[in-house]
């Protein structure tokens, strides 16, 4: 079959080049307004195979106009999924602003309250040890911060200055067993002393058998420590235990303050007075 072709390959050559001159002639035959009768013989033997070629090419132009609707729809589909993540982020930016600004109100308020000079500070660090609990702040001696200072928020008492250097400061949390505060009970004005606890418990320590505590009682400072204010909660009594020996009761408390979300605090320096 391929010989017969190769053999005859130049009378195929030319009745494919005869019939493309004729098709292109009919083409043009079909733009003119008047036509003879050759012209009609030859519109009528092509008016198949032009139909066809016309279709084939409708086809293929749309489907190559299809193609390019396609990749620009893939192209702005791309885009449009960028964008969303931008906004996505720009949103997620936009809320955690507005809780940064909410929390800043609160110790604007808070610092209003009460009659102590306070230094708002951020936290940049925290000890990742068990052994102490504890906190770094990015204010210190150049801020008029020292040793010994209260640190609060709006929630309560966060603990004590330990240590300061040039612009930093160390506070010792109120849940490490080696923090002790003066304290009171609101509802009845009954001391004690706060000590740390566990992860988030505290205790009421040295409190007598014959004072009226109730679980719910808030426990607040005293105001005894000239460094830190009196009437800021410390935390919120959650079990009472009064054993048969010994003559104070057994409480535990939980504190004011949720130290996992802590980022600003504010340091108490000194009275306004």
């Amino acid at each position: 079959m391929s010989s017969f072709f190769i053999k005859y390959r130049k009378i195929f050559f030319l009745a494919v080049l005869l019939l493309v001159s004729l098709t292109v002639y009919a083409v043009g035959i079909e733009k003119k307004r008047e036509n003879n009768v050759f012209d009609r013989l030859v519109l009528n033997l092509f008016r198949p195979p032009l139909k066809i070629t016309a279709l084939c090419v409708t086809k293929a132009n749309r489907l190559w106009n299809d193609y390019f609707y396609l990749v620009n729809l893939k192209q702005e589909n791309r885009q449009l999924k960028d964008r969303i993540k931008k906004l996505q982020l720009e949103s997620q930016l936009l809320k955690e602003q507005a809780e940064e600004n909410k929390r800043l109100r609160k110790l604007l308020s808070f610092t209003k309250k009460h009659a102590y000079k306070t230094i708002p500070a951020e936290i940049i660090g925290r000890d990742p040890s068990s052994w102490f609990k504890t906190i770094l702040i990015n204010k210190g001696k150049t801020d008029g911060i020292m040793t010994g200072s209260g640190v609060l928020t709006p929630a309560g008492v966060v603990g004590r200055v330990i240590s300061v250097s040039g612009n930093t400061a160390k506070i010792l949390l109120i849940i490490d067993v080696n923090s002790s505060f003066d304290a009171l009970v609101k509802r009845t004005r009954a001391r004690g002393i706060v000590e740390g606890f566990a992860e988030n418990r505290c205790r009421f320590s040295y409190v007598l058998k014959t004072e009226d505590i109730r679980i719910g009682d808030m426990i607040v400072s005293s105001g005894l420590h000239k460094k830190i204010p009196g009437g800021v909660e410390l935390g919120k009594v959650v079990n009472i235990i009064k054993d048969q020996k010994g003559f104070f009761q057994q409480i535990e408390i939980k504190p004011a303050v949720d130290f996992s979300k802590l980022n600003e605090v504010l340091v108490a320096v000194s009275s306004r007075e």
